[in-house]
């Protein structure tokens, strides 16, 4: 409630563990739900998989929160056009459909700026991934490398947007944010 009595360590250790706390409250009861209904006979996909090991932004949507995701894809992407239309209307319902996701959480700004980061991180992702392709051939690095780089860079960034999610206002974010800068 209060970012600004605390360190830049701390802020940054509290970020890193909301990460790891939100997805497991998420998974968590997913998984209670999943069993409950398999002692009921019946049987529920898995709502995670293992989304902080995601190597970009597109296969993180695949793994986290799946029934959400599908829903927010099967729904309101492609109910907008998908990736039909031409490059431009891909990127205007990447961002709607995130920009909806954010809200759908709840009415507040922080939401939807949460929902924004996300829909920013896979059009730049989109936008990125060809040049990204070729700098990565040139420099011959080992796949593992790119892996574990890929994984880092979506996970710092994801840590990021939970800040906005987390927070009770713009305020509070910016501090926590200029803070452990």
């Amino acid at each position: 409630n209060f970012p600004a009595t605390f360190s830049s360590l701390s802020l940054f250790i509290g970020v890193t563990f909301y990460s790891f706390q939100i997805y497991c409250d998420f998974s968590g009861y997913s998984n209670i739900a999943c069993g409950l209904a398999q002692m009921m006979g019946f049987d529920f996909p898995w709502n995670f998989r293992t989304p902080y090991f995601s190597r970009n932004f597109s296969e993180f949507w695949t793994r986290w929160h799946i029934s959400l995701s599908s829903w927010l894809r099967d729904y309101l992407y492609i109910s907008l056009g998908g990736n039909r239309g031409g490059v431009l209307f891909t990127y205007r319902n990447l961002m709607l459909t995130m920009l909806i996701g954010g809200l759908w959480h709840g009415a507040k700004w922080t939401f939807v700026f949460w929902g924004f980061l996300h829909g920013s991180y896979l059009v730049i992702q989109r936008l990125i991934a060809p040049p990204l392709s070729t700098i990565e051939t040139k420099m011959r690095l080992p796949k593992w490398f790119i892996s574990a780089y890929s994984m880092l860079f979506v996970y710092m960034f994801t840590c990021f947007a939970w800040i906005f999610f987390r927070a009770n206002d713009f305020g509070s974010a910016w501090q926590i944010i200029s803070k452990i800068i």
